[in-house]
């Protein structure tokens, strides 16, 4: 019993450990260059998308 106690505890605390070594979340201006926009362009496309309940991957799809 004590044993399975501990291997949980060492599998728990790894999977938390793991979960933070994640890549780190593109920024607004990193999107913008990977779908072609200035920054600018690509806040009102973000907007846009908003209002029309959609992401704006789904949105800039649409547009192509």
């Amino acid at each position: 019993m004590k044993t399975k106690l501990i291997a949980f505890a060492f599998l728990l605390l790894t999977t938390v450990t793991l979960a933070g070594c994640g890549s780190k979340p593109m920024t607004d201006a990193d999107m913008a260059k990977k779908f072609g926009f200035t920054l600018e362009e690509f806040q009102e496309q973000k907007e846009i998308a908003a209002r029309m309940n959609m992401s704006i991957e789904d949105h800039l799809g649409m547009k192509k």
